[in-house]
């Protein structure tokens, strides 16, 4: 059967979607690029916010009404593990629903597969299992899923409940299938990736597992860590990170508000403990990027507690920090909350954290200039610059795929390259930069008014 997938949401559906689709080939099923092509369709939801939820909807409703004679509609993932209703509602044509994690159960309504989904031995070769094509030579590693913590605003628990750790044997054998892949960086994903191990009783297992992965693929150059909890990042984790050579010095750690007081009504670790694994952090690595998040409009946001929110920005100068209006969830403590503030304020106070942050990025990444860099390059093909001459994109070390900023290098290099910079200017999210050391002979000095964009 050829299918055809559309991964909505986060960076674990991403993950999600490429065990679906090794789940799918294994039964010998076959991936096409366009839905006039395939028998069945398939869309892997995102339920996390209202937002979401609609994006969802609406795509579903898009391919419902698009598709051909004979054609099948499956919807899978978080939003039909606790809203299947609202699917099949909107879109009742819809053939199949399936929850999260659910991959082998889709494959198998599909007809029998020729062999169980397992990850391949490192010795077999890449081409075994294909991987799903993420457009880039990075690749997520989702290291665990469920979530035990009591955030009041949150749904994840009840979408995929308690946290499970995978297992260690099983996550670096995909490591070592994804390096042989070619792929030059690994991003870890959880809901909570410093809780790695306390499943099964290990204290300070992420500290350990790093260790033995950063071992296990010494040929991937960079290892990534995403959404560490405050107050889990240990001393130790972070001397760890700084000791490896392939973890790279960044570390994303959602904070969700910089007021006590929304931190106590949301049940989050205070700012007393959000400081302290701050500092945990830059002690061990000075030059690390941080990255961080927040919710703004919770139930009952004051004025006064907002500011407190702008100055805990302003105090820790992140490196990237993105924002989030609140949408309530249903059967979430936080949903039942009195005090919902208007859109309108919402969205106001939106705009103004992402003012304060991007002039804190500005600032950041104009000191950036003058450095050298080394840059992953992802685009498959160069782009004409106004000012003449070619431009590809990547990323440095500083920048986590698909959220962080863009290196707009000089130049035409291989997607999957990684090409020495120096870099010659800044932009609020970008940097601007030309290769160095080719043969012995830098590249003329980048600047703005040659790119084909100015912004993002």
């Amino acid at each position: 059967m050829k299918y055809h997938l559309v991964t909505l949401g986060c960076a674990k559906n991403t993950v999600d979607s490429m065990r679906l689709e090794r789940a799918l080939r294994n039964g010998r099923h076959t991936s096409v690029g366009t839905p006039d092509e395939a028998d069945l369709l398939l869309v892997n939801t995102c339920g996390f916010i209202d937002a979401a939820k609609d994006e969802s909807v609406s795509v579903v409703r898009a391919l419902d009404e698009g598709r051909k004679p004979g054609q099948q509609i499956y919807v899978v993932g978080c939003m039909t593990q606790i809203a299947k209703d609202e699917v099949l509602e909107a879109v009742p044509t819809v053939d199949a629903t399936f929850g999260a994690e659910a991959w082998d159960d889709i494959a198998a309504s599909l007809g029998p597969a020729d062999a169980a989904f397992d990850i391949p031995e490192p010795s077999m070769p890449s081409t075994s299992i294909p991987m799903l094509d993420l457009g880039m030579p990075s690749a997520y590693l989702k290291i665990s899923d469920g979530c035990d913590r009591p955030c009041t605003f949150c749904i994840i628990p009840t979408i995929k409940g308690r946290m499970h750790s995978d297992t260690t044997e099983r996550l670096l054998n995909e490591a070592r299938w994804l390096a042989n892949s070619g792929v030059r960086e690994l991003v870890l994903v959880a809901q909570d990736s410093t809780a790695y191990g306390e499943d099964a009783g290990e204290r300070d297992g992420l500290a350990t597992f790093l260790e033995r992965l950063s071992e296990h693929v010494p040929d991937v150059p960079w290892i990534r860590l995403m959404y560490a909890y405050p107050g889990r990042v240990t001393p130790r984790l972070a001397e760890t990170m700084a000791r490896l050579p392939n973890v790279v010095p960044y570390l994303d750690m959602p904070l969700q508000h910089g007021s006590d007081a929304v931190l106590r009504r949301m049940k989050r670790p205070s700012l007393r403990v959000a400081r302290q694994s701050i500092e945990a952090v830059r002690s061990a690595m000075p030059d690390v990027t941080l990255r961080t998040t927040f919710i703004v409009g919770y139930p009952g946001e004051t004025e006064s507690e907002f500011q407190e929110l702008l100055s805990f920005v302003e105090e820790q100068q992140f490196d990237h920090v993105g924002a989030f209006t609140y949408s309530p969830q249903p059967g979430t403590p936080a949903a039942a909350e009195g005090g919902a503030l208007s859109e309108r304020v919402k969205q106001q106070r939106y705009g103004r954290i992402m003012e304060l942050s991007q002039g804190i990025a500005l600032k950041k990444n104009r000191t950036m200039v003058g450095r050298e860099f080394d840059v992953l390059i992802e685009s498959e093909h160069p782009t004409e610059s106004q000012g003449g001459g070619l431009v590809v994109v990547g990323r440095t070390v500083r920048d986590a795929p698909e959220v962080d900023g863009l290196a707009l290098v000089r130049g035409e290099f291989a997607a999957g390259s990684m090409v020495r910079v120096r870099v010659d200017g800044a932009l609020p999210y970008d940097l601007l930069c030309t290769p160095v050391g080719t043969q012995g002979v830098s590249s003329p000095s980048f600047n703005a008014a040659s790119l084909p964009f100015t912004g993002r």
